[in-house]
């Protein structure tokens, strides 16, 4: 059902106050809502690991096996960077912990560029933790396991090894095999539905990240599946906005042979004649299985191409990445041109 997936909950802007310390922070580089929103709806299909509650860049789940918190939080860092941690519970057995933050570093592996795996690790005499947690890597990098660091404690200065049991565990064909078995799960599940939630939730986050204001419309067929309004200056919704038409999958555009342009097949005469009736721009947002997200005004489109009553039957799509930076310059376009439809 369409209220039990994630992205499709009301959720914080901001992370509830105080989660469990830190195991692992990924650093990566790509499409970070993507991604990001990919694994979410991922971790949401297995069976292994039950929901719990869901913020904006941020996902609790629990263990099966002992009803504790587990989860992970994701920051932006720039434009295409950004770091992932994962977080447990101290009493979350270590097999869930190692099963849980596998699943989330094949995923990088497979989705995103540049990946670096940074353990947080506590000295086991003290319970201090490591600081510099780059030249814990490089130490785990050279002397696999030899590896060991000193306590940065100076009362405790002792020496531990840094091949624990989760290092152990992460490295072993068992836990790999597991969390093949779970992903497969998982994405085998995820049908064509579950793929236009995905693509809503990219559309919520981008918005978000804007600072704009989105809408989605639940179960509509008329051709255009959600809004983005723009905010004024002064932070307050405009009246101005655009609209959505979301397409999630690779059978959407085919290249054409003749000069290799992207074409996007209107199959519903009656979404085109929506979409030029409408008094706001209709964006068209296309996700490819790449996880590459573009969207072009198409309303626009078929205003230029339009000739005479005859329709225009196919669209050559020539869209730019849907990102918040792009919607804010779009905004910043747009806005200005129609303050005479600004409510007073």
């Amino acid at each position: 059902a369409v209220n039990t997936c994630p992205i499709y909950q009301n959720t914080s802007l901001d992370l509830a106050l105080g989660h469990p310390p830190n195991l692992v922070t990924y650093e990566f580089r790509g499409h970070a809502e993507e991604i990001y929103a990919t694994l979410i709806v991922q971790l949401w299909q297995t069976k292994a690991f039950e929901n719990d509650a869901l913020w904006r860049y941020a996902a609790d789940f629990k263990s099966t096996a002992t009803d504790s918190r587990l989860g992970l939080k994701m920051t932006r860092k720039d434009e295409s960077a950004a770091e992932l941690s994962v977080y447990f519970a101290p009493e979350v057995q270590d097999d869930t912990k190692v099963t849980f933050v596998k699943y989330v570093h094949e995923h990088l592996l497979e989705k995103a560029k540049d990946v670096v795996r940074l353990r947080h690790f506590v000295c086991p005499h003290c319970g201090h933790p490591v600081r510099d947690n780059k030249l814990a890597r490089e130490i785990l990098d050279e002397e696999g396991k030899d590896a060991e660091i000193r306590c940065q404690q100076g009362k405790c200065d002792r020496r531990f090894s840094l091949w624990d049991v989760i290092e152990q565990k992460f490295a072993s064909e068992e836990f790999q095999q597991r969390v093949q078995e779970l992903e497969g799960k998982a994405k085998a599940m995820i049908d064509n539905e579950s793929r236009e939630l995905i693509l809503e939730g990219h559309a919520r986050v981008i918005t978000g990240e804007a600072g704009q204001i989105y809408r989605g419309y639940t179960g509509s067929d008329y051709g255009i599946d959600g809004e983005i309004e723009f905010k004024n200056d002064s932070g307050q919704a405009s009246g101005n906005r655009l609209y959505l038409q979301l397409k999630s999958g690779d059978s959407y555009l085919y290249q054409r042979k003749s000069d290799g342009a992207e074409v996007f097949q209107i199959k519903k005469q009656s979404w085109a004649t929506y979409w030029r009736e409408q008094a706001y721009p209709v964006m068209l947002v296309i996700r490819t299985s790449d996880g590459e997200i573009r969207w072009m005004n198409v309303s626009q489109y078929l205003e230029e191409n339009s000739k005479d009553e005859e329709p225009v039957k196919q669209i050559i799509f020539d869209g730019e990445p849907f990102s918040a930076l792009n919607l804010q310059r779009l905004r910043d376009r747009f806005l200005p041109a129609r303050e005479e439809f600004a409510p007073a």
